[in-house]
């Protein structure tokens, strides 16, 4: 009778321990639930343009790069939707009182994608930032660094890399000093140019860093998806990384990057969107449209100014006189008539969304300073500029253009009224956007329409392109006063330099160096049921560390 007793109370535990088990894996499973959102472990699709012609952040610089490195790497900061700095590699930073020194400490975790884990240090960056401001290196986005003390000196080649601003006071604290007072500093370390490089990986590639998947060391969220993830004109894909463990988890188990070739291409973006071919792409202003009525998510930024741009390197352009009178002798409202689809009218250089000091940029300058038409003036101008240039005539002027119905007219409008002012012959060139790009990077033109987009926010962004020395240049200006104006506003800092940016952008006008003529919006969509993707503006890239969909 014992034992039975027994038994049954040995019986009666078994089934009640086996209840229990059930009842933490059960909350175990529910909680897992919890912890993991659903829209998670999902692989994302992006068309990628075309393909990247490297994944070396120091030396990227086409968009489709720049999308790809910023899954693959990370820098001292990331930045949201807000386009405001969060953690990257760098857990905290503080800054000196003036905003000229920053002190970022490094998160103790932070890793490399290699097999051995090895840490991601502060010596990391100053190799970096010296690198790419190294005159060997070639970097076509380095000037973004400029701001750092001693980088255009180092990038010049006239001081020793060591003297550059930057110093690691040990493996996880990196001191950066710069010129002037620049208290949005840490915002612009999340661009390529300033993430991390391992230099004995670096060195170890012979030349070869990051023109292959075996020549690549990354740290970011995300790395290329074994051996043959990187098909060379085909796809890049990307699976989530095993030693990130950043501010933000990574979402997305893969990224697919399909890449743009004339065998693979996506005529019908919003079709694509809808069928699930892409989860996000870049989109024109009407497609925009279309795709937001199909439930699609549009992001948009008007960061990009076209405008008149004269090579003021070229023989006839190089005289003042000569610009001004090409610019005042049309009818701005006649020309403005024909504003391709999705433009606005530009009444300055610098778009009306940028900022200065968290405030918008034209609340603290004033705006509007484009030349007017002066029939009387324009013709006088011309003499003037003929007679300094010792010339009887202008002979023959090319326009260049983008291949585009709305605009060929708008510059229809302007060679009309050339003809009539100047009596002479003139030749509208219409090119694809990359024959446009060559043709004003080489400097093989006189005036042609161009875009002004910027690398960054900020008025120093955009005029800095117009600063003597500068790689891309597209007026190939060489102008001590503007440069000292330049130099002025980011030594005087605050409030104060808005005034100094202001004088600076009024001088380009009334130099008849760059005439705005109208704003472009550039359009995003994300497919009906994606979250997370994150678009920054002025071709900053994309963000997927937490792209979702249902």
């Amino acid at each position: 009778m014992k034992s039975r007793k027994v038994g049954v109370t040995e019986g009666l535990l078994r089934r009640i321990t086996a209840g229990l088990l059930c009842l933490i894996l059960l909350f175990s499973f529910s909680g897992c639930g919890r912890n993991e959102p659903k829209n998670a472990n999902k692989k994302i699709n992006y068309h990628l343009a075309a393909e990247p012609k490297t994944l070396d952040p120091q030396i990227a610089s086409d968009s489709s790069a720049i999308v790809a490195v910023e899954a693959l790497f990370e820098g001292l900061v990331r930045l949201g939707a807000d386009n405001r700095p969060y953690p990257g590699v760098a857990e905290k930073w503080v800054s000196s009182e003036d905003d000229t020194v920053f002190t970022f400490t490094l998160r103790s975790d932070a890793k490399w994608s290699d097999d051995k884990k090895t840490p991601v240090t502060a010596d990391d960056f100053v190799y970096a930032f010296r690198r790419a401001l190294s005159p060997q290196t070639g970097s076509p986005t380095c000037s973004r660094m400029f701001c750092i003390k001693n980088a255009r000196e180092v990038n010049a080649g006239t001081v020793s890399a060591d003297q550059l601003g930057v110093t690691a006071t040990n493996t996880r604290t990196l001191v950066v000093r710069l010129n002037y007072s620049y208290p949005d500093f840490p915002a612009i370390t999340a661009s390529p140019v300033f993430m991390p490089c391992n230099k004995s990986f670096f060195e170890s590639t012979s030349g070869r860093y990051g023109l292959e998947r075996k020549y690549l060391l990354g740290n970011g969220p995300f790395e290329i998806d074994g051996k043959y993830g990187w098909g060379h004109g085909q796809y890049l894909n990307l699976v989530r990384s095993g030693t990130y463990s950043g501010n933000k988890k990574p979402l997305p188990s893969n990224i697919k990057f399909t890449i743009e070739t004339k065998e693979n291409t996506i005529s019908d973006p919003v079709a694509a969107l809808q069928n699930g071919t892409v989860d996000a792409i870049a989109l024109s202003g009407s497609q925009a449209a279309s795709a937001k009525a199909q439930g699609c998510t549009i992001t948009s930024f008007e960061d990009t100014t076209w405008g008149l741009c004269f090579n003021t390197q070229s023989d006839l352009m190089k005289n003042k006189n000569i610009r001004r009178a090409f610019i005042q002798s049309f009818d701005r409202a006649e020309v403005l008539q024909h504003l391709p689809k999705n433009m606005s009218a530009a009444n300055d250089i610098i778009t009306p969304s940028t900022t200065l000091l968290g405030k918008p940029y034209r609340s603290l300058a004033n705006g509007g300073s484009f030349l007017l038409k002066q029939d009387k003036n324009a013709a006088a101008l011309l003499a003037a500029g003929l007679s300094e240039l010792s010339l009887s005539d202008l002979k023959g002027v090319s326009v260049l253009c983008p291949d585009n119905a709305d605009v060929k007219l708008m510059l229809n409008e302007m060679i009309a009224a050339w003809n009539v002012q100047f009596k002479n012959y003139f030749n509208m060139e219409p090119l694809s956007s990359d024959k446009l790009a060559a043709r004003i990077k080489s400097g093989d033109y006189q005036i042609a329409l161009y875009p002004v987009q910027p690398a960054g926010d900020g008025p120093l962004s955009v005029l800095s392109l117009f600063k003597s020395g500068e790689k891309d240049n597209p007026a190939k200006l060489q102008d001590s006063a503007f440069d000292a104006m330049l130099n002025s506003a980011e030594k005087s800092g605050g409030t104060e330099s808005a005034a100094v940016f202001a004088a600076a952008e009024k001088y380009l006008n009334e130099q008849g160096i760059f005439y705005p003529l109208y704003y472009e919006k550039h359009y995003y969509a994300t497919a009906k049921g994606v979250t997370g993707v994150v678009f920054h503006p002025y071709g900053a890239g994309v963000d997927f560390i937490q792209a979702g969909k249902e």
